[in-house]
């Protein structure tokens, strides 16, 4: 029986086990269970290699309210740091696991959680679900992707190797803009599609950067650009576009930057109640399920938060939980 089982080893899951270990709980009863085969597998699979992590990424404030913070870091320095707090804080982490199920048992000395991952079964007394939304890519709804393209129709720049070839990037946020001038340095001639006519989705930088580089003629942007269909031309992706301005043109790969999902059937399935924009859950992640508590991403909003807002609602849960379900020897405050 562990007092605290974390779904997820992100920067939520990492931080929430540390503020744990910090507030005196044991160790060895708190758990973290990951689908990937590292920590913050989704930083290691979505981030560009040279990719600048910014403190106050998409607009959020760097304030942080508990245990850990950030400064502006690159990707290998991000994962250095979950590696040092990992070994620092003695976290208990199992890897390849994949949760698929889970249900609250109550018994006449107190309820708890059965778990049911790829590996094993699991029982704890609160669970924290961690899942950030870049694990469940958006992919496109208005038509279908060929599967005969697979390998040519990607959702990250880090599955494959991307260099010296014609590359549609399908998007307007921040890592539609990041993935172009990863892509550039890459040697690769770049096209980005986005479907409204201005982009008011990229923080001050990236809107600069990506800006620039459409001056020196090192990426093409089609704005207000709609994607009719993709067909297979050969083994490489050839693209329709709804708009008459832009004629079809033909790429070695695309790559959809498109955000991600929250996992809304696995959350209903625990019997989390929702509402209009989604979960229901108060201020510290605190869901209508006694013991259960949603962390990171799943607490900001469909687009995805920020690390440091990530590990403040770390620091907002664990008071919840010292509070309300276990007995914490140094209670956060």
């Amino acid at each position: 029986m562990y007092d605290l089982l974390v779904i997820g080893a992100g920067p939520a899951g990492i931080a929430l086990a540390a503020e744990a270990r910090a507030a005196g709980l044991d160790t060895s009863r708190v758990l973290l269970l990951e689908k990937g085969a590292a920590h913050t597998w989704a930083i290691r699979q979505f981030y560009p290699e040279q990719k600048l992590t910014t403190a106050n990424y998409k607009g959020y404030a760097a304030n942080c309210e508990g245990l850990l913070c950030i400064t502006d870091m690159t990707k290998q320095e991000m994962i250095e740091f979950f590696d040092q707090i990992i070994e620092s804080y003695g976290l208990n982490i199992r890897y390849g696991e994949e949760v698929y199920a889970m249900r609250r048992i109550e018994e006449p000395d107190g309820a708890y959680f059965r778990v049911e991952s790829s590996q094993g079964v699991y029982e704890s007394r609160v669970i924290a679900v961690a899942i950030g939304v870049l694990g469940r890519p958006n992919k496109p709804k208005e038509y279908r992707l060929p599967p005969s393209l697979k390998e040519r129709l990607l959702f990250d720049i880090t599955s494959h190797k991307i260099e010296n070839e014609t590359v549609l990037v399908v998007g307007g946020g921040d890592t539609a803009a990041e993935y172009v001038e990863h892509l550039y340095q890459q040697h690769n001639q770049l096209t980005l599609s986005y479907r409204q006519p201005e982009l008011t989705r990229l923080n001050e930088r990236n809107h600069a950067t990506l800006m620039a580089m459409e001056q020196r003629g090192e990426v093409a942007i089609l704005r207000a650009s709609n994607i009719l269909r993709v067909e297979d031309e050969g083994g490489r992706p050839r693209v329709f576009f709804k708009e008459e301005e832009h004629r079809p043109r033909t790429f070695d790969r695309i790559v959809y930057a498109l955000g991600g999902t929250t996992p809304t059937n696995f959350l209903r399935a625990l019997g989390i109640g929702f509402g209009e924009d989604g979960p229901v859950f108060d201020a510290t992640g605190k869901t209508n399920v006694p013991g259960l508590f949603l962390i990171g991403d799943l607490t900001v909003s469909k687009t995805g938060g920020s690390i440091i807002t990530a590990f403040n609602s770390s620091a907002r849960a664990i008071l919840r939980i010292c509070e309300n379900h276990l007995s914490c020897a140094n209670v956060p405050g």
